[in-house]
């Protein structure tokens, strides 16, 4: 069973909303790539795309047009909506698509209230969360309380970056917010875990990097070296603690992909394609260069479903 743990639906009724509430500076790039969806119609491309590269099923997330606004009732209504209508996309082709329940942060107990919903009523088979929230790290100690019910729940959790380039106005003004920010964004908040000693604290949650962990395996040993510059003395070094994620493989090089299967493991490792923003082609790169990495067939098979199917306990 082929498993795209990384994968996204944007429906037209929830850009609009999200607009409604005062984020279209949010899903403007969405609708200048003319990736909003309206009802089931959009759903037809992902069968051609999965069924041409043998995939059997993807994990949907609003990832990237997260419902976040200061106002709660506006953050609360965006949320229930998104879930709601991947829960009815769940319910109609159960054997094509599971889904990450999103929530209303900043707002931490309509947030523990939407997961509970989402979970226990919409059966959605984890939460999907931005690197930050209007600002602030994903890690910061204000949503302790929201972590605390993941943890007790032994949730799955999957992050996604925001696209806001970390505040750089150079990555910004150059576009590379996206090539260059969004790794960035999956790297440093991998670090901002550590530093918030997230493995110990929280070690039931199952949390899902982005993009092969953005650069932190491909800078492990930097980390290791440079680790009383950003981690407490008696921290484990950061290549030790990075065994405490999972990574999808949204990449589509092999080399980086040997690199971070060296340093975390083969069952850390789940096949993504970031679809529909890796599409046509690229989509079935993203799923055939792990058979092509030099990897053992077997190891290989684990990483294009097993590994997900084995987190999210699907049958």
């Amino acid at each position: 069973m082929r498993i795209d743990i990384h994968a996204h639906y944007f429906p037209l009724e929830y850009l609009d909303r999200l607009d409604l509430y005062g984020a279209s500076h949010v899903t403007g790039l969405i609708r200048k790539m003319k990736l909003e969806a309206t009802g089931f119609s959009g759903l037809e491309a992902h069968f051609r795309h999965m069924d041409r590269s043998q995939v059997d099923m993807q994990i949907l997330s609003i990832s990237g047009q997260l419902p976040y606004f200061e106002k709660e009732n506006d953050a609360v209504d965006a949320a229930r909506l998104a879930n709601d209508m991947y829960a009815h996309i769940v319910r109609e082709y159960p054997k094509r698509f599971a889904a990450f329940a999103c929530t209303p942060l900043p707002h931490v107990r309509a947030s523990i209230d939407e997961t509970r919903r989402a979970l226990d009523d919409l059966g959605m088979v984890g939460v999907t969360a931005g690197t930050f929230v209007l600002g602030r790290s994903i890690a910061d100690p204000a949503f302790d309380e929201f972590f605390a019910e993941l943890n007790r729940r032994k949730a799955v959790l999957f992050i996604h970056p925001t696209g806001g380039s970390l505040g750089s106005q150079l990555l910004e003004s150059t576009h590379l917010a996206w090539p260059v920010g969004a790794p960035l964004e999956d790297t440093v908040c991998m670090l901002q875990f550590m530093q918030a000693n997230f493995p110990s604290r929280f070690p039931d949650i199952k949390i899902i990097l982005p993009h092969l962990g953005g650069f932190a395996p491909f800078l492990a040993a930097r980390l290791d070296h440079l680790q009383d510059h950003f981690l407490s003395p008696s921290a484990l070094p950061p290549s030790q603690q990075a065994q405490y994620f999972w990574y999808d493989t949204v990449n589509a090089s092999p080399s980086a992909l040997r690199c971070t299967q060296e340093l975390v493991g083969t069952d850390h490792l789940l096949m993504g394609t970031d679809y529909p923003f890796w599409r046509d082609d690229a989509f079935k790169r993203c799923v055939d260069y792990i058979g092509e990495s030099s990897l053992p067939a077997g190891e290989a098979e684990r990483i294009l479903g097993a590994n997900s199917q084995k987190l999210l306990g699907l049958e």
